[in-house]
This record gives C-alpha cells, sequence and structure tokens, in this order.
C-alpha cells in the first residue's frame, strides 16, 4: 500500500487545522483571561471540531482499503485508542493520589504519543501478518 505526499497531506490536512486551532485557542485563552463561561469553554474546545472531520477521514480512508489493510489498520487504531485510555486513566490516578502534581501532557502530547502508540500498532499487526 503506497501513498503519494499530496493524498497523505489531503488525508491529514483536518489533523493539521486541528493543531493550529489547538495554538489559537491556548493563545486566545491567555490573552483574554478575563473571558469566562461558555464563550472560554467555546474557545477550549476550539481543536475539536476538525479533530473529529480528522477522526471521520481517516475512517473513511480505511473503509476503501481491502479487508487485509482494514484489519492491520483497524488494529493500529485499537492498540492507540486502549493505550491512550490506559495512559490518561493512569496519570490522573497519580494526579488524585499526589504523585503527579503540575504533571500536565496536553492535548498535543496526547495527540504525538497517541500516533506513536497507533504506529506501533500497525508494525505489530503488519508483523503478525507476514
Amino acid at each position: 500500500m503506497h501513498m503519494s505526499v499530496a493524498d497523505a497531506l489531503r488525508l491529514n490536512l483536518w489533523a493539521g487545522v486541528a493543531v493550529l486551532a489547538s495554538l489559537v485557542s491556548r493563545l486566545l485563552l491567555r490573552e483574554h483571561e478575563a473571558v469566562t463561561g461558555l464563550v472560554r469553554a467555546g474557545v477550549a474546545l476550539l481543536p475539536i471540531l476538525p479533530g473529529l472531520l480528522w477522526m471521520r477521514a481517516i475512517g473513511r480512508w480505511i473503509r476503501g482499503l481491502d479487508e487485509l489493510q482494514q484489519r492491520l489498520q483497524w488494529e493500529g487504531v485499537a492498540l492507540a485508542a486502549s493505550g491512550m485510555l490506559l495512559i490518561a486513566l493512569v496519570a490522573d490516578l497519580l494526579r488524585v493520589g499526589g504523585m503527579a502534581r503540575g504533571f500536565t501532557f496536553g492535548w498535543e502530547g496526547f495527540f504525538a504519543l497517541g500516533f506513536l502508540l497507533y504506529a506501533a500498532g500497525l508494525t505489530l499487526a503488519n508483523r503478525r501478518w507476514r
């Protein structure tokens, strides 16, 4: 399965928009600390919509693959999702237990870690099917 650079960029366009929205959101929240309520919540959640659109694009792309490639991709996605859930749970439990005070992973950190877990899951799935 080979994908051109242009196709990869098109596929991941919404991920880039989500990252930019996250940066804009953080800047706006930092600059306008007096804003509260629903406006502040809306600005904080700004990256969610392009993130969901990116997930939809990835799902559509996966559904367009042959059966074996679909299975490999979904195995990578499953490892990333379950790994992120486990990491978020452990981090929160450590924070509640007072062992990780001040530790914040941030949206960007979770995004990067999710991608790394997806790549690891895809690598494992590919090895199993060779």
